[in-house]
């Protein structure tokens, strides 16, 4: 105390010199206008300079010696230390309190704004001296003040000499501050665990303990003027009464569902000033805890989509460095859909006192739960009645008696019945009405909640297993259909039998497989690679499988957490002709995949969105499906642990809810997200490895001439000295754009290859899949129908080609351009023939084609095929009418589609259009239309017709000079990008990533979509609005360099300057990166040394590999290719393992000044070389300098 530093006399007993120390040339507007009145004379000295320049920092001086002293007499025990006179730091190490106050009703309003002021100055542990320090105080005063206080950090009756006592009890036992101190203090104590946790997260991550209410609703300019309320960490908001003789009070209730704290009831009005008494209200998303030797417990507050999270931290309270030792329990809670998750994020503290959950207090229950019950090392225990208890009107759940141990990781799950948020559509199609809804058996309860399903499945609806049968490498049973209720759809016939497979692949991944016992239908032909033999070891399984029975479903647990990945036990599961509707509870809402759909964000937003998914000639466009179809998705748990499902099914669906004939799941999980990744790749085929001058830059553009055009266009990338490796011709190329007819503009276009390939560079040209029908003399198509490659119609109902149109015009024809698009392909556009790759003599007559073509027109080193969802101009046929069943074509449920309205045939086949598979099975296109492309080749992507030319270099000499810039560095990189390449081929990781994938304990990651990485070691900033230079970058806690710069970076969020010319680049410390001199192409880049760029973490190493081979041979890895391994660390005298490296092995690297050993090398035969042999070392000495 006294220490800022008070003094009774104004300078010194002998009073102060008469200079400018003392005397300034300016005096602020201090107390008497006088530096020294009340305190020492300026120009006093300190070991810290004048006093006249210390002043300030004498309190926080003493607290650093009142720290050393107290660490001396306590040892590892924590001591207290409050200070008066505080500066920025002092938080650190003392608490403070708001002064010697007094016993009136504008110092207690000015103690929240005290309060909340020295949270922003990192000083938490903050209070006023209740109910005042000076003058006599009132019942009413010091009652108000009591309740307030109760929630100050620091909690703190404190009053002087002189006065009437003010401690509560000095009141008498009868007294209102008696009884409103017991009460208020006893809510502080059992919210005690709640406020340390606050201060762990204060102390490791500089949060706010106490908070305005502006710092959580920022958003709402409305709380940027409340200062009488305050708030408890993001979650308790507290509304005290300051003013006398009243007993309400005018209060904001910001947007967001809130429960009084007292009576649990929940406050139905929102964004409003309300008048009521002292007031404490939960908020969404809040789990609290209680208090010390006694048990513990939860109070959840669940929020409008019933989730709430929270954490707690838990020490002995009293010893020093808890946390950097690790002495301490961390816990995660997690709500979702009826299911808390209590995960131990740390576990280095044993409490003495054998610690319990015993009581947990459920805010906003909306019904009575059927059944709850409590998993815990993979065995579920069911609550008794006797410890349920359920408030049907304050909408709380009570569960009493639980005894689960600290320390230890529980799920705890309770039924929410048909909950508003658990309603499963009963009518996804539109126009959903009452009567409709109830004709299924269905229920009908409009919502004003958006998206919410006003038409929704009744508790026991769908299927029940009968003769349930576990064997040590899965289980096999049947399901039977609930009949009580009608089929829904009368043109899609309910299986009333079904059978159900679940077959444990690995320790890591299962599937299940659900279809009809009786009657053969369609099954995806993509080939899966699945082990040999099961996973019968239940020790080994990282998960545990459990069926439910009513509703039927699949729960699939993680073992060492409890997460529940997969839970399809919800109402509703369909399985008919051409509908099958499966759910599943999620265990997060960071979900991650379905594909190909442009999405707002990476992670999904899964507030009732849907996305269609099947294949069409489609621009990418918000929520629309577009050219592929990938029915994956990756789940992160609050846990950090990552899963992944694969739905195996090739007709047209929607997320939520399919349409199709078959259904197929696998599900895959691990710690890791690039084992993820690794685990999906190797059961669905691991990465090419890409030719290595195909990571070099390529440029195309749709509205070529003519071949002058393309040569004119290399030899001005050339002279702009910017780097390309690849020239493509988009359909300008052909004669009308028919396959395999080189347009008479382009005659020259051979010559023109022919010459850029001999400098290295290489020629890609386009193709489509279908194939002009109006021709005379066109051996592409007369071939094929003699060899019978195209897609028929079935014998049934009409033999012959099913044709459509595409690009190719007819012969001898001039194209009106003036004239919409839709007349032209009237008038001008062939027929046109679609290839059935699934036959093995259509893949015959392709080869052939496109050999004669390199033979006999133009040679070539890649295809770029295109149009293969397959893409029609016309809709189904070029009458726009289709034959057989209209059911295919327009099916009883149409998913989130693209012109739905105007059924699946649009822009494309007709449905009932007939393909052959490998073993000679006919099907429908209706089950194989997504795997065209995926039966042509593997997918491409579409680009958008640009006629503007955009290569480099016809912009200005700026432009050149950027796009140079940037491509030698990508150029320079290139051995790094094809060492990610092979990993990805041979481990199945991940090229470029999220940065969750290498920072998941990093929650940030988890949302940021706007960077990459390449591999783990490159991050890529990139700018993305027009006309910004700075872009606001996520670096997480680790060491980065800046690759312009090599400048040691370190942050969190960070403002990066991003001029037209520059892209931010950082290096991930820790990382060794391998490079190569750029040059125009790859041809002869790949003859200059080799370098390596060595980003030292912390400790001072760094690890990385380098492949290489040939850059273009087939099936090089493990034969004729090289593996390299380096690492890098300090060491305390100079040493060389490989013998001295001259200085003239050094390169310089651009104005990095990195110095980095060259590997040079030459013509040695790598399948016989060691890889053992060829690790490179190099040492030095650490050198501040450097």
């Amino acid at each position: 105390d006294m220490n800022e530093v008070a003094s009774f006399v104004r300078g010194s007993n002998k009073g102060c010199a008469d200079n400018t120390l003392n005397y300034p040339p300016f005096t602020p507007n201090i107390l008497d206008k006088v530096l020294y009145s009340k305190t020492l004379c300026m120009d006093a000295k300190q070991a810290w300079g004048n006093h006249y320049d210390v002043h300030s920092l004498y309190g926080y001086s003493m607290v650093l010696a009142t720290d050393k002293a107290v660490r001396q007499v306590f040892g590892g025990n924590r001591s207290f230390i409050l200070t008066r006179s505080s500066f920025p730091g002092v938080g650190k190490y003392s608490g403070h309190w708001l002064g010697d106050n007094a016993a009136n009703w504008n110092d207690i309003k000015f103690s929240i704004t005290g309060m909340l002021e020295f949270n922003l100055f990192g000083v938490p542990y903050i209070g006023a001296d209740i109910c005042g320090f000076f003058d006599n105080t009132t019942e009413e005063l010091c009652s108000r003040w009591m309740q307030v206080g109760a929630f100050y950090p620091f909690s703190r009756n404190h009053n002087a000499q002189g006065y009437k006592a003010q401690d509560p009890a000095a009141f008498g036992v009868n007294s209102t501050v008696v009884k409103t101190s017991k009460h208020y203090l006893e809510i502080r104590y059992t919210l005690l665990p709640y406020l340390y946790t606050l201060f762990y997260k204060a102390h490791v991550s500089g949060d706010t303990v106490v908070r305005p209410v502006m710092h959580e609703f920022y958003s709402d300019n409305a709380t940027w003027t409340v200062d009488r309320q305050f708030l408890w960490g993001a979650h308790l908001l507290i509304t005290p009464v300051l003013d006398a003789g009243v007993d309400t009070v005018k209060a904001y209730i910001p947007d967001a569902v809130w429960y009084n704290y007292e009576t649990v009831r929940i406050c139905s009005l929102l964004r409003t000033f309300l008048s009521h008494t002292l007031t404490l209200s939960l908020s969404l998303k809040c789990v609290f805890s209680h208090s010390r030797r006694s048990p513990m417990g939860l109070i959840i507050a669940l929020d409008d989509n019933n989730q709430a999270s929270g954490e707690l931290f838990w020490d002995d309270g009293d010893s020093r460095d808890t946390v950097s030792s690790g002495a301490y329990i961390h816990y995660q809670f997690k709500v979702l859909h009826g299911m808390l998750t209590m995960q131990v994020m740390h576990s280095g503290y044993v409490d003495p006192n054998d610690l319990v959950f015993e009581n947990i207090t459920i805010l906003g229950v909306s019904t009575l739960p059927t059944n709850v019950t409590f998993t815990e090392g993979g065995v579920v225990s069911i609550v008794p009645e006797s410890s349920i208890q359920y408030d049907i009107v304050k909408k709380v759940l009570y569960l009493r008696g639980l005894h689960l141990q600290l320390r230890k990781n529980y799920v705890v799950t309770w039924d929410e019945s048909l909950s508003i948020l658990q309603r499963f559509n009963c009518h996804p199609e539109d126009d959903a009405k009452e009567t409709l809804c109830l004709a299924r058996g269905c229920l009908w309860e409009p919502s004003d909640v958006p998206g919410i399903p006003w038409c929704y499945y009744p508790s026991d609806y769908g299927y029940a297993p009968v003769s349930v049968l576990e064997t040590p490498s899965g289980w096999s049973f049947d399901i039977l259909r609930n009949d009580k209720y009608p089929s829904p759809r009368t043109l899609s016939r309910d299986i009333s039998t079904l059978r159900v497979e679940i077959t444990y692949l690995t320790e890591h991944s299962l599937r299940f497989k659900i279809f009809d016992p009786v009657e053969k239908r369609y099954e995806v032909p993509v080939p899966l690679n699945l082990p040999s033999s099961p996973e019968t070891d239940e020790a080994k399984r990282k998960y545990e499988v459990r069926v439910v029975h009513e509703p039927f479903g699949i729960r699939v647990v993680r073992k060492a957490t409890g997460t529940i990945i997969w839970d399809s036990s919800v109402p509703g599961f369909t399985f008919s002709d051409q509908f099958i509707q499966i759910s599943t509870r999620l265990p997060s809402k960071y979900i991650y995949g379905f594909g190909e759909t442009e999405h707002s964000s990476f992670k999904h937003d899964l507030n009732w969105r849907t996305w269609g998914m099947f294949t069409k000639d489609q621009p990418p466009g918000n929520e629309l499906n577009c050219y592929g179809v990938h029915p994956f998705y990756m789940g992160l748990e609050t846990t950090a642990h990552a899963h992944g499902v694969l739905l195996l099914n090739s007709n047209a669906m929607g997320k939520p809810g399919q349409l199709g004939r078959f259904f197929f799941v696998v599900a895959v999980f691990n710690y890791s997200l690039l084992c993820l990744c690794g685990f999906t790749y190797q059961m669905i085929g691991r990465p090419v490895l890409p030719a290595y001058w195909s990571l070099g830059f390529q440029l195309c553009r749709y509205g070529y001439k003519n071949d002058q055009e393309i040569a004119d266009l290399y030899k001005e990338m050339i002279a702009n000295n910017i780097p390309y490796d690849v020239q493509y011709a988009d359909i300008d190329y052909m004669e009308r754009q028919v396959d395999f007819k080189l347009n008479p503009a382009f005659k020259g276009l051979p010559k023109v290859v022919q010459d850029m390939r001999k400098e290295g560079m290489r020629f890609i040209f386009i193709l489509d899949p279908a194939i002009s029908g109006n021709e005379t003399g066109y051996p592409a198509y007369e071939r094929g129908v003699n060899e019978n490659v195209f897609i028929r119609w079935p014998a049934e109902i009409g033999d012959g080609i099913v044709f459509g149109k595409v690009w190719p015009d007819y012969p001898n024809v001039i194209v009106n351009e003036s004239l919409d698009w839709d007349t032209q392909v009237e008038y001008y556009r062939a027929y046109t023939a679609f290839p059935d790759f699934f036959q093995s003599h259509t893949a015959v007559w392709w080869h052939r084609e496109i050999a004669d073509f390199y033979a006999n027109v133009m040679e070539f080193d890649g295809l770029w095929i295109d149009m293969n969802e397959p893409a029609s101009f016309v809709h189904g046929t070029v009458w726009e009418k289709c034959l057989g069943p209209s059911v295919y074509d327009h099916p009883p449920y149409m998913p989130r589609l693209e012109s739905k309205e105007k059924g699946l045939n649009h822009k494309t086949l007709c449905m009932n259009s007939q393909q052959v598979l490998p073993d000679g099975t006919a099907v429908k296109h209706y089950d194989v239309h997504n795997l065209y492309g995926w039966s042509h080749t593997k997918p491409t992507y579409d680009t958008a017709l640009m006629p503007k030319r955009q290569d480099p270099s016809a912009w200005n000499i700026t432009f050149a000079e950027a796009s140079r810039d940037v491509l030698n560095i990508r150029y320079t990189l290139l051995p790094y990008l094809y060492t990610l390449m092979y990993e990805a081929h041979t481990l199945g990781s991940t090229v470029v990533r999220p940065l969750l994938h290498e920072f998941v304990n990093d929650r940030v990651t988890w949302d940021i979509d706007k960077q990459f990485l390449w591999g783990p070691a490159l991050l890529i900033t990139p700018a993305l609005g027009e006309g910004v230079t700075e872009v606001y970058g996520y670096l997480p806690d680790t060491r980065w360099y800046d690759y312009h710069t090599a400048m040691d970076v370190r942050g969190q969020f960070v403002n990066m300057h991003t001029p037209l010319n520059h892209i931010n680049l950082h290096v991930r410390g820790g990382h060794i990166l391998p490079w190569q001199k750029p040059e125009n192409n790859t041809y002869y880049s790949r003859s200059n040394p080799l370098g390596l760029i060595v980003a030292l973490d912390d400790s001072g190493k760094a690890e990385g590999s380098l492949f290489w081979d040939d850059g273009e041979g087939i099936d090089t890895v493990g034969k004729m290719s090289l593996l390299v391994g380096f690492k890098a660390v300090k060491v305390q005298q100079r040493t060389h393992s490989a013998g001295p490296v001259p200085f003239s092995a050094f390169e310089q690297m651009g104005d990095r000044a990195l110095l980095v050993p060259v590997l040079k090398l030459g013509q040695t035969d790598c399948s016989q070389t060691s890889v053992a042999s060829l690790h490179p070392w190099l040492s030095w000495l650490p050198d501040n300098t450097m």
